[in-house]
């Protein structure tokens, strides 16, 4: 009974091990792929776009902080776990649903309108003209 319960503390540590290391090893694919993009266009500087940034960030969260730091080569944990932060902030950000605030504005018909009326009847007050 006891050997068995090794065997299985065993399996399920190797199992956890390899879980990360795939995780790195996919984060480290992405790497790849993004340099060659960067390669192609010929920069000394690394310029990512945001897609680019949003594929590196995502896989880079799902691994463990001190994972990040053995494996990255490019960029520091701290960079790209900010694009992390910066990516979910625009994904919640709400800006396009937002409304515009304050009165609506008034029609140019409108402001016409009025002015001819107080050029058309110049003793009438506001209150008059507004009803």
């Amino acid at each position: 009974m006891e050997q068995k319960f090794w065997i299985t503390l065993v399996t399920y540590l190797a199992y956890c091990i390899d879980k990360e290391l795939y995780k790195a090893i996919d984060y480290l694919r992405e790497q790849v792929r993004v340099l060659v993009e960067q390669q192609e266009k010929q920069n000394k500087r690394i310029l990512l776009t945001n897609s680019q940034r949003m594929r590196i960030a995502a896989k880079a969260k799902k691994l463990s902080r001190k994972m990040l730091e053995k494996c990255t080569v490019l960029f520091t944990p701290d960079t790209i776990l900010g694009w992390y932060r910066n990516l979910i902030a625009e994904k919640y950000n709400g800006s396009e649903n937002r409304g515009k605030v304050g009165r609506p504005q008034i029609s140019q018909e409108m402001v016409n309108l009025v002015i001819r009326f107080k050029e058309e009847n110049p003793r009438w007050g506001y209150q008059q003209i507004n009803g």
